[in-house]
């Protein structure tokens, strides 16, 4: 990315310092106009876990807060009034699912992670990390269901969801 890309948009947003903050800065990137391209060949050596270990609560509670935080920042007025709700709704099923699979400390990180986004939403924002200017629809996002791909469907990949 363009340095003056990156400032222009503020860079990364501070609040997320851990998971969702690159997919954050690419919204935004797209929705000010900027295109944003995969290099399929590239090869990345990624730490998993480096920051966070998998398991760990804090890292359950910032992949939930954070994406929250993340679809109400970029989405548009319109697709926030059922979008959200709907994500809510699919949280609370996973956190059935993981009661009934015996894991009783996740519905709480869960309920920690909407009450942190609900705090957020009646904070004073910072808006420097918001979408500048809404000149353009992001490029890539995925108009199926991934969650009746994965759950009722059976598709485990990125390649049998997307067909």
């Amino acid at each position: 990315m363009r340095s003056q890309v990156y400032h222009s948009l503020n860079g990364f947003d501070e609040l997320f310092f851990a998971h969702q903050e690159e997919i954050d800065l690419c919204w935004r990137m797209q929705l000010s106009g900027w295109l944003v391209y995969v290099c399929p060949h590239s090869v990345v050596y990624h730490v998993g876990g480096g920051s966070l270990p998998k398991g760990d609560p804090r890292k359950v509670y910032l992949n939930y807060r954070n994406s929250l935080i993340m679809l109400y920042k970029n989405y548009s007025f319109a697709e926030k009034l059922w979008k959200i709700p709907f994500r809510l709704v699919l949280d609370g099923i996973s956190v059935i699912q993981q009661l009934l699979a015996g894991n009783k400390g996740y519905a709480g990180i869960v309920l920690k992670a909407h009450f942190a986004f609900y705090k957020w939403l009646l904070s004073a924002k910072d808006k420097k990390y918001f979408p500048v200017k809404r000149v353009a629809h992001p490029n890539g996002i995925y108009s199926g269901s991934v969650v009746w791909k994965y759950f009722i469907q059976k598709k485990r990949t990125f390649t049998e969801i997307i067909g």
